[in-house]
């Protein structure tokens, strides 16, 4: 064991909170790359026992596997739309699309994520990134590729709606949440996953049959869900949710 190796075990023995790697938007319509995210992913960490860490959405070689091996667990966030490309389609829909870059970086960082054997919650923007990485494929929109679709986002562009979810039984998210099969979440989202991808679960749907939740076969760490439970800070689906995710990471730490 180096000396670098010995300060680490050191720390994570004295308590050092698990380091959670969060995902940052990218927007390119300025002269200048700009990478932001609501503070709200952060805090809901930090207020389950972890510490944030951001990365900037660069693709240098070797740059994602020096950032999987400094956290202890990731949370893929939300943002704007992935390019149909990615599944195999073209445009055929309105959507305002995420930047290129920002999704290959999304797609490497999950992926060595989970050959690390991190723990993976993939929020909104994040289980779509998730769905894709194993060959699936989105709705473009739901309104006009669902029918009878309820509210998934509000009136105005990213105004949140409000409607109920029902977790599959006997799933990892079943479990995690501790037996809560129907609850409210906070929904801003006009893009669905649509075929699932290769080993993937559905653990959740929404009134209307859309998937609102997916997860891993054979691999419980790695958690999708399409609505913002770090919107939702004052409810018991998502506390509870943040705060296993942070002790799967804690669980993780390949410093133990």
């Amino acid at each position: 064991m180096d000396e670098t190796h010995r300060n680490l075990v050191h720390l994570r023995a004295g308590g050092m909170k698990p380091r959670i790697g969060i995902t940052l938007e990218l927007s390119s319509k300025s002269e200048s790359c700009i990478n932001f995210l609501p503070l709200a992913y952060a805090k809901a960490v930090e207020e389950s026992g972890g510490l944030p860490v951001h990365f900037p959405s660069l693709l240098k070689p070797g740059m994602i596997a020096e950032a999987v091996a400094l956290i202890d667990g990731l949370v893929l966030t939300g943002g704007a739309d992935i390019h149909p490309s990615y599944y195999g389609e073209e445009i055929t829909a309105p959507m305002s699309l995420s930047p290129n870059q920002r999704t290959d970086f999304d797609l490497n960082i999950l992926r060595g994520a989970l050959e690390s054997g991190k723990p993976v919650l993939a929020i909104c923007h994040g289980m779509q990134i998730m769905n894709v990485a194993f060959g699936g494929t989105l709705y473009q929109d739901i309104v006009s590729q669902i029918p009878g679709p309820i509210q998934h986002r509000g009136m105005e562009e990213g105004e949140p709606a409000r409607h109920n979810v029902q977790v599959v039984p006997d799933s990892a998210l079943a479990g995690i949440l501790g037996g809560m099969l129907e609850f409210e979440v906070s929904s801003t989202h006009h893009q669905a996953v649509k075929e699932l991808g290769k080993g993937l679960l559905v653990n959740a749907r929404s009134p209307d049959g859309t998937i609102e939740g997916i997860e891993m076969s054979g691999y419980p760490k790695a958690i999708g869900i399409q609505w913002h439970p770090e919107k939702d800070p004052g409810s018991e689906a998502s506390r509870k949710l943040f705060q296993a995710f942070v002790e799967m990471a804690s669980r993780s730490s390949l410093f133990i």
